[in-house]
């Protein structure tokens, strides 16, 4: 981690912060509104760390849970407490600190908190364009293919952690 960093979870009055890297970090039709995230962090803020450095936010990872077994367009939409898979809807590093292992460090922290503190949860799921797959794999993320969700022009790819290997 970087010197004076920390990932903590993010509180209510974080979300605006998360709201302007999303909305910087992904195209438009792609960025969780600002109440998506409201909603998120309310019902799901144990799913929802940030990366500061030295009290600012310069990165986050946002997730649900989910009764599905992989990420559809309703898996996408509402946080079904006590499902056994958790969506991750969003991770995202201020420009300016990309490609120094910040998203790595917090997927890591990601896994491993979900490990030890959500014994219930069997799998992490997410989408990813082509180009971010490595970054996922190398967070123990696998590859299952193209997904169904059409979320916006690119391809998604959909990435499974079965959380049994962990």
């Amino acid at each position: 981690m970087q010197t004076g960093a920390e990932i903590r979870w993010l509180s209510g009055g974080d979300v605006y912060s998360a709201w302007e890297l999303e909305t910087a970090g992904y195209p438009p039709e792609e960025a969780a509104s600002l109440e998506i995230l409201q909603y998120r962090q309310r019902e799901a803020g144990e799913l929802f760390p940030g990366y500061y450095i030295n009290t600012k936010l310069i990165g986050f990872v946002c997730g649900t849970r989910s009764f599905a077994d992989h990420l559809t367009d309703a898996s996408m939409k509402v946080h079904e407490a006590g499902g056994p898979t958790v969506c991750i809807h969003s991770v995202c590093v201020d420009v300016t600190w990309r490609r120094k292992g910040i998203a790595l460090s917090l997927l890591q922290h990601y896994v491993r908190d979900i490990s030890q503190n959500q014994t219930d949860v069997h799998q992490i799921c997410l989408l990813s364009h082509q180009y971010l797959l490595p970054l996922y794999i190398k967070a123990g993320f696998s590859n299952i293919g193209l997904s169904s969700v059409v979320h916006g022009p690119d391809k998604w790819y959909e990435c499974i952690l079965n959380m049994e290997r962990c």
